[in-house]
């Protein structure tokens, strides 16, 4: 075919999912076409927008890294740009090769468009063991070889975006108490450069834990993570 995208065999989509994603593409030319999502915890749906602020190369590299989740499912793309580009999936990363795929796409200055609905849903609770919620620590190891490819890929002016997205692995190392305090401080304390204002907008309890780590006390953080957590054991 001329476009392809993926979907997990766990999330569904909306019935117009396609047709919406194909006909901007077909109206604007552009190789990639994104859409807004759902994230489904079972409980509630969280609208998550994926509009860039703008859609020029280094806007379109922050907003990937800083603000959006940038993962395949709510992009649609023109095959021959990757084939053309010889772009494929990291076989050397087991989490983040995703990521790295589209961002290697813009790097080489691929146009975008948007679509302002949310036409995907992505469960994050049906596979319990899913990438999105495991906190082993085989996954920060993942998490953070993934994070190496992106420091060899993108130019030196986004290495704060970089920061900012290392704070996923931070917040996993606090889920899955890897560390010993001291260890921690000797591998992320370097993160506490990142302000309060650059968090990513996801959920603010996520946000504090992460930042009391890097900022206050590990052992407060895993104390508050021992609160979040009990309350979502208890429906709070």
């Amino acid at each position: 075919g001329v476009y392809t995208i993926h979907a997990d065999s766990d999330d569904w989509v909306e019935p117009d999912y396609l047709e919406l994603l194909y006909d901007k593409a077909v109206a604007t030319g552009a190789d990639m076409v994104m859409c807004d999502f759902l994230y489904e915890n079972g409980k509630k749906a969280v609208y998550r927008q994926q509009e860039a602020q703008g859609f020029d190369k280094d806007t379109l590299l922050y907003d990937l890294l800083c603000r959006l989740t940038n993962g395949p499912c709510d992009k649609l793309l023109k095959r021959s740009v990757y084939m053309d580009y010889g772009i494929h999936f990291n076989q050397d990363l087991n989490d983040g090769e995703d990521q790295l795929f589209n961002l290697q796409l813009v790097m080489k200055g691929v146009s975008v468009a948007y679509v302002s609905k949310a036409l995907y849903h992505y469960d994050i609770i049906s596979n319990p063991e899913s990438a999105a919620r495991s906190g082993s620590l085989k996954r920060i190891q993942h998490e953070e070889k993934f994070i190496e490819e992106l420091r060899k890929l993108l130019p030196e002016n986004l290495g704060y975006a970089i920061d900012i997205k290392n704070l996923n692995v931070v917040y996993i190392a606090i889920r899955s108490k890897a560390f010993t305090a001291k260890e921690f401080r000797e591998r992320y304390s370097f993160l506490s450069r990142v302000k309060w204002k650059d968090y990513r907008k996801t959920s603010f309890s996520i946000n504090l834990i992460t930042w009391v780590s890097l900022n206050v006390s590990y052992r407060l953080a895993r104390f508050l993570y021992g609160i979040k957590k009990t309350k979502g054991r208890l429906g709070l």
